[in-house]
């Protein structure tokens, strides 16, 4: 390989091919304070994990409930049950629609929790950003 010497620029590239080099846009630097970086790091911590284990255990839950019902539909034609079989199928019957509907308002304030505490950040950052003087692209 062949060494380069002083006077050849780094931007001076030399192709077999005809090719088109594009420069690389300039970046902006925020040197941001410690104490913004922890504040940062402590938000981001912070988000709790989209998991939808409320949103599984409501799923099983409408599921006991639709088997609940099929076993209510079968049970009023059958003949010889036992006393507890009807109160009981009618007790999970309900505890089942209700243990449902309470899990998806729960899976529901979940995802409220988590978007607000990624907004969160995200509004941390911005107030970062506005605490910069940043050159518009017709300073450059």
């Amino acid at each position: 390989m062949e060494k380069l010497k002083k006077e050849d620029k780094m931007s001076d590239f030399k192709f077999s091919q005809d090719y088109v080099v594009y420069k690389a846009k300039k970046e902006g630097v925020y040197p941001i304070k410690e104490t913004d970086w922890s504040r940062l790091k402590r938000l981001i911590n912070g988000i709790i994990p989209n998991k939808n284990l409320f949103q599984i255990l409501a799923s099983i839950s409408f599921g006991i409930f639709g088997s609940a019902i099929f076993s209510l539909i079968a049970f009023n034609s059958a003949e010889n049950l036992d006393k507890w079989v009807l109160p009981t199928t009618w007790v999970i019957f309900c505890v089942s629609i209700i243990a449902g509907i309470g899990l998806l308002i729960l899976d529901k304030q979940q995802k409220v929790i988590i978007s607000y505490s990624t907004t969160d950040v995200l509004n941390e950052m911005t107030e970062i950003e506005k605490s910069f003087d940043k050159p518009t692209d017709e300073d450059e």
